[in-house]
């Protein structure tokens, strides 16, 4: 589906998230090990009602072993399997069952699992791209950096920058050694300078080919800038660089503003970068394919038109707030604060629809926002807890905390909530423990 691949665009950033603890006797099966509520290659029994409040019973809980390192990156792999890769190994998980189907050392440190037509895993290791069978996690295809850009020698590929159907985006660098130039007669030649040079790529992991590269300016040190793609529409992609990997020329060039490139969705040209308002490298910004950006500009989210950075609609937030990324889902935009507020707003016109709280004490990162398969539910996931409401009027459906390690001397959890969505069922991850809940 184009239209859910264009929704679901990735932010590559290592994320971990462990065990949780829902009402109605499911205390029993957190611990080490592969858990879950279904114990054969059967579907999970189906979930029994519950209080008002209280989340549903989940369809299976799966804990990663205790005696492997933690989740690095989690996916959902067409809505069939969970993708999990750590420091040693990538592994997946039945989404019918909530039983870990296999487990591939090949897959060790991989970026996020994407589907690769309709019957192979994709995962970027940091040294090569994989194609991994579904069923059993064997290699079935392999391409090394070295021979992939073999004229690129010693490429570090970054992190994913988003992806759309087939094509994935990301950027990489190398060191070139630039030749001191001949000294004039009688003067002592300089010395050689080793120069970083990036690139920004786009690749087909079905056709497995490099679609095109365009050179970009070097990033911080080590010298791969990360990009994460803020919307890709029919004629261009539109990027953003993450603060962190600016340079400190750049940023005292940019004047405490952030900026967007624009690069051509069949060469890969730069066709403009700009610059928008107040908006900071920092600020959580978001896009649709209709034209208009959406970024934090102080306490309040504001809208753009996106090819001329004329201002629209601006929504105001909470004293002492900000606003996090935005979520666009249909003629709405869900919003989320670090003062923990979640709502929604109309696209076009900026009118807030709804804005409730999720009754979490004190301030922190915004939350984290999911939508369920049929787009009714929406997830907010922070440090504290999960909360479910209602996508269309905001009716708060219900909350999900844990206890962690049930173990008396077990070690504390301090990992944030993370939610994906797979059809009917949202997966809630907290460091190792996964639970995956029926959602309408």
């Amino acid at each position: 589906d184009p239209a859910a691949s264009r929704r679901t665009l990735l932010t590559i950033a290592a994320a971990a998230v462990g065990g949780l603890i829902v009402g109605g006797g499911s205390v029993a099966a957190l611990g080490s090990g592969d858990t879950a509520v279904a114990t054969d290659d059967k579907p999970a029994p189906k979930p029994r009602r519950t209080l008002p409040g209280q989340p549903p019973e989940p369809r299976w809980i799966y804990t990663h072993p205790a005696s492997e390192s933690s989740p690095l990156t989690t996916a959902v792999w067409r809505d069939k399997l969970l993708v999990v890769t750590s420091e040693s190994q990538a592994s997946a998980v039945d989404l019918r069952t909530g039983k870990r189907l296999w487990q591939r050392a090949d897959g060790a440190k991989g970026q996020a699992a994407l589907a690769a037509g309709a019957d192979l895993v994709f995962v970027a290791s940091p040294s090569e791209f994989l194609w991994l069978s579904p069923k059993n996690g064997k290699v079935v295809h392999r391409v090394r950096y070295t021979d992939a850009f073999g004229d690129l020698p010693g490429l570090a590929v970054g992190p994913l920058a988003g992806n759309s159907g087939p094509v994935i985006w990301f950027t990489g660098s190398h060191t070139v050694t630039v030749k001191a130039p001949k000294p004039k007669k009688g003067k002592k030649k300089g010395k050689d300078k080793e120069v970083v040079q990036a690139h920004f790529f786009a690749y087909d992991i079905v056709q497995r080919k490099e679609l095109w590269r365009t050179p970009v300016p070097a990033g911080r040190a080590p010298g791969t800038p990360v990009y994460r793609v803020v919307v890709d529409r029919s004629a261009d992609v539109l990027v953003r660089q993450e603060a962190v990997s600016l340079t400190a020329a750049e940023v005292k060039a940019a004047k405490g503003k952030g900026s967007i490139r624009s690069f051509d969705q069949k060469t890969g040209k730069l066709l403009w970068t700009k610059q928008y308002a107040a908006v900071s490298p920092e600020a959580a910004t978001g896009g649709d394919e209709d034209g208009a950006l959406y970024a934090a500009v102080g306490k309040d989210l504001q809208a753009f038109e996106t090819d001329t950075a004329k201002p629209l609609w601006r929504v105001e937030g909470s004293d002492g707030s900000v606003f996090g990324i935005p979520l666009v889902a249909g003629p709405l935009i869900h919003t989320t604060e670090r003062s923990q507020l979640v709502g929604a707003v109309e696209r076009e016109s900026g009118r807030l629809v709804w804005r409730r709280s999720t009754e979490v004490p004190g301030t922190g990162n915004a939350p984290s926002l999911t939508l369920s398969g049929s787009e009714k539910t929406l997830i907010a996931a922070d440090a504290v807890q999960v909360t479910a409401f209602s996508a269309a009027d905001g009716e708060r459906l219900w909350k999900f905390q844990d206890i962690g390690s049930a173990d008396p001397k077990g070690a504390t959890v301090s990992a944030s909530y993370r939610a994906l969505a797979a059809e009917e069922t949202v997966l809630v991850q907290r460091d190792r423990a996964f639970y995956a809940f029926p959602v309408a």
